[in-house]
């Protein structure tokens, strides 16, 4: 053993220096050592357990979130096929009143379209100033319903008013009423009658002849 002080060789069971009687601290020197190298042997196998404990964690928390991930996707899948189901269902049940309406509308539609211009009548006064009234029957069995008409007058091939649609109702005799909405100079000695339906859809049309006196006429 050297001697920290003279680096003199010394035994080594000796406690001090045969040449300086420097103290040798063998003893204290080797438990030290073997302290700090039992620590360094225990520091090491702990760090070696905290990373496996981390790893095993890590493990546990991913199988989990995938687990987790994978169930809700199927819960979603789920509430949204029965969704799915309940809206086809709903639909399905809302089919028949569809039909219904449709069939419903083609009635109607059909019923305005047999609407024609059957018969009817010109009224005019004894004076020019007097307006023009027509009676237009068109069958009670569209008594209710709504119609548009549009009537114009002629005098010579010349027109006299300017032929509105007037909307019109059917009374339950069966007849529309209309008054032209000014009157003429001339009596007319021709009308050409349209009748629409309530959405201006060309129903019949008639053209009539007319003497162009006062006094009512028939056609």
């Amino acid at each position: 053993m050297k001697c920290p002080n003279c680096k003199a060789e010394n035994n080594e069971s000796a406690k001090f220096c045969k040449k300086c009687g420097t103290a040798l601290e063998k003893s204290d020197v080797n438990h030290e050592t073997l302290i700090n190298s039992g620590n360094g042997e225990k520091k090491s196998d702990n760090t070696k357990i905290l990373i496996v404990a981390l790893i095993v964690v890590a493990v546990v928390l991913a199988g989990a979130f995938i687990y987790l991930q994978g169930f809700g996707n199927g819960s979603h899948s789920q509430d949204s096929n029965s969704h799915s189901g309940a809206s086809n269902s709903a639909s399905q049940a809302d089919s028949p009143s569809q039909q219904s309406s449709s069939q419903s509308s083609g009635s109607n539609s059909a019923n305005s379209n047999s609407m024609k211009i059957i018969s009817g009548s010109f009224s005019t006064g004894s004076e020019l100033s007097d307006l023009t009234y027509a009676n237009i029957f068109v069958g009670t069995e569209h008594a209710g319903k709504s119609a548009i008409l549009q009537i114009w007058y002629s005098r010579d091939g010349s027109t006299l008013n300017n032929g509105n649609m007037v909307p019109v109702t059917v009374h339950s005799n069966g007849y529309l009423e209309v008054q032209s909405a000014d009157a003429y100079k001339y009596y007319p000695d021709h009308a050409t009658i349209n009748l629409y339906d309530s959405n201006s859809n060309l129903l019949d049309t008639k053209s009539v002849s007319l003497t162009p006196t006062s006094g009512t006429q028939t056609f």
